[in-house]
Formats: structure tokens, C-alpha cells, sequence
């Protein structure tokens, strides 16, 4: 994104992470639990970036945008005074949970060590998706185990 600059980091709690079915394959979403929470990267975006972002992440059709107010860790790891709102690109409710391909997965695991947030919350998004047999045989053969 051409003006996109980050801004800190963040949870959302009451959220999991879920993969679901886009026409292209199987997307990273969240879905309210009480029980989880979803680390995520908080970006300060231009509208020029956002409308790019809308158009890339096939915002309205297969995903719409959340509102929240979050607490947001700078990059130093202070916590900021206020709270900031956030959007986070949610799929829609009514598609059906899938498997992610390798090559997306393998991005999300980069992302995932590059900003340090825990593996865990994508190897449980991967197990509520495809159920738990499966994700220990699709992490085993990614040498994830």
C-alpha cells in the first residue's frame, strides 16, 4: 500500500481465527469467541489505501469491514494512552470454513514469527476450521509439530 505506515500492534479479544472459502480458495477471518483473541498489525491507512485494500481483499462481496476500538502497543511495546479505532476485514458469516493452501499459510506463519505473535492462534484457527486430525496431519507434513 503506497502510504500505508504501521502504527503498533494489537489483540482482538472475543475473536478467533478461522479459514474460510473465497472463490479463490480458503481465506484467514474472524469470528466472535469469548474464549480467544487474534493478535494483529495496526496500519494508519490514506483513503487511496483503503479503497485499494477494499478492492484486494474483495471488500464488500466475500469480506466487510469491522469496526473496533482497541488498545494499540507502539512499536516500541507502549501501550498508547487511548484507545484507536481499528477496521479488521471480516469474511462474511455464511461462507464455509476450508483448508488454507500451503503457500498462504506459509505467509500468514511468516507474518505470524515477523511480528512475534503466538503460533498457536494459527494452528487453533487451522483446527476449528478443518477439525483437529486434520490440522495435525496438514502442520505435521509443514514440519509445524
Amino acid at each position: 500500500m503506497p502510504y500505508a505506515v504501521v502504527v503498533g500492534m494489537t489483540e482482538i479479544k472475543g475473536y478467533r481465527l478461522l479459514f474460510k472459502k473465497s472463490k479463490t480458495g480458503c481465506y484467514a477471518t474472524i469470528e466472535q469467541d469469548a474464549n480467544e483473541s487474534v493478535p494483529a498489525v495496526v496500519w494508519k491507512l490514506s483513503e487511496y489505501d483503503e479503497l485499494l485494500l477494499d478492492r484486494y481483499e474483495g471488500c464488500p462481496r466475500y469480506y466487510y469491514k469491522k469496526q473496533f476500538q482497541l488498545p494499540v502497543w507502539n512499536l516500541n511495546g507502549n501501550r498508547m494512552k487511548k484507545a484507536k479505532p481499528c477496521i479488521a476485514y471480516v469474511m462474511h458469516e455464511d461462507r464455509r470454513l476450508g483448508c488454507p493452501d500451503a503457500e498462504y499459510f506459509e505467509l500468514l506463519r511468516g507474518g505470524y514469527s515477523d511480528w512475534e505473535f503466538p503460533l498457536d492462534t494459527l494452528k487453533r484457527g487451522l483446527a476449528a476450521s478443518i477439525g483437529r486430525t486434520e490440522a495435525v496431519r496438514y502442520l505435521k507434513k509443514r514440519q509445524m509439530m
